[in-house]
């Protein structure tokens, strides 16, 4: 019996794709369209055209990083669009919105504030100056976000550093925060992985280990001994690891069953693994690079793998994805894969 500790496989130089989805939550829990959001709260009126709406509701999303700073104290973080062309080199590249598809896709520049650093040049150190802590250290990331006039329901999709997924939590927030207003309440940021990724990651997955947990309470032990207060009920974790070959994903079910009959505790007071509170799945991908951990009960749901974009993308020198590139990429993994499963709506046959 031995604890499993969750290794987590990380490459700096390899950017990764984040993806949210969220609905709008009206205080009546009357279903509401992002058109009536701007209608109600007096951004629009009913009388105006989709077209005209989606481009006010463009504005009103990017309002606080086109002014000045999208900004949040507590992460500590910024997003911002720098308009000096000159600075900025991807200015061109800015959020736009694009209608009828209701979708704004570009590169802001986000990143940390709040700490006193030293700025110099690796050819001359003695270039060194100050940056204090109301100077944020700006870096370039893509979004790309889904707002539908007739839906309820929103996506979102954000580039960022694999060691550095703050600007993904910063994002989730300001979405959830400016559609929050009026009537309407705070929405939750669903993590969302796409079914073509599921199984991708499925297809060259294999598990690693299982683990059972299960809090026992054992009432044999006699009131006078004073072991009773130490391990009267204790957590028990029971951890089984392949010893060579690993079995594929897909065998999972079967080699739970297997496992579900093996038997913890002594004659008296004994309980089978499939008796145990909670059994939790770890999983690699050689392939890609990545594992994942899943609670048994929701594996699926929970299994969301992180997609990063080497091998899809060309990624430069510094770390960066090659941005016309990942539009492209985003754009058609949109409209072929994510859309169909947002809006499986406007996917119905008809049937004559």
């Amino acid at each position: 019996m031995y604890f499993c500790n969750l290794k987590i496989f990380l490459n700096m130089a390899n950017p990764k794709l984040d993806f949210f989805r969220f609905s709008l939550k009206h205080k009546s829990d009357q279903v509401k369209t992002f058109r009536d959001f701007m209608v109600e709260n007096g951004k629009c009126t009913s009388r105006q055209k989709d077209v005209t709406i989606f481009g006010a509701l463009y504005k009103y999303f990017m309002e606080a990083p086109n002014k000045d700073f999208a900004t949040n104290s507590s992460l500590k973080k910024v997003m911002t669009v720098i308009p000096n062309k000159k600075i900025n080199n991807h200015f061109d590249k800015r959020p736009q919105p694009h209608y009828p598809e209701c979708t704004i896709s570009g590169i802001v520049n986000g990143g940390p504030y709040g700490k006193e650093r030293i700025l110099t040049e690796l050819a001359n150190k003695d270039a060194a100056k100050t940056l204090s802590k109301s100077q944020p250290v700006l870096q370039y990331y893509y979004m790309f976000v889904y707002l539908p006039l007739d839906h309820s329901e929103g996506f979102i999709m954000i580039h960022s550093d694999s060691s550095e997924e703050s600007i993904t939590q910063f994002l989730r927030n300001y979405v959830a925060s400016i559609f929050q207003l009026g009537d309407y309440r705070k929405p939750v940021m669903t993590v969302f992985a796409p079914k073509s990724f599921q199984e991708e990651y499925r297809e060259g997955a294999t598990i690693t280990s299982f683990s059972f947990k299960k809090t026992i309470v054992d009432n044999q032990i006699e009131n006078d001994d004073p072991l009773k207060e130490i391990v009267s009920d204790f957590d028990v974790k029971i951890t089984v690891t392949p010893k060579r070959n690993k079995p594929a994903l897909e065998m999972a079910g079967k080699v739970k069953e297997y496992f579900n009959n093996k038997i913890f505790g002594n004659l008296n007071n004994n309980y089978r693994l499939e008796e145990f509170d909670n059994c939790t799945v770890q999983t690699r991908n050689a392939d890609t690079n990545t594992s994942k951990m899943f609670e048994w009960s929701d594996r699926d749901i929970q299994l969301v793998p992180v997609v990063y974009l080497k091998e899809r993308v060309t990624i430069l020198d510094d770390g960066t994805p090659e941005f016309e590139e990942l539009d492209k990429y985003c754009e058609k993994l949109f409209h072929e894969d994510i859309l169909p499963e947002l809006r499986p709506d406007k996917y119905v046959e008809r049937v004559d």
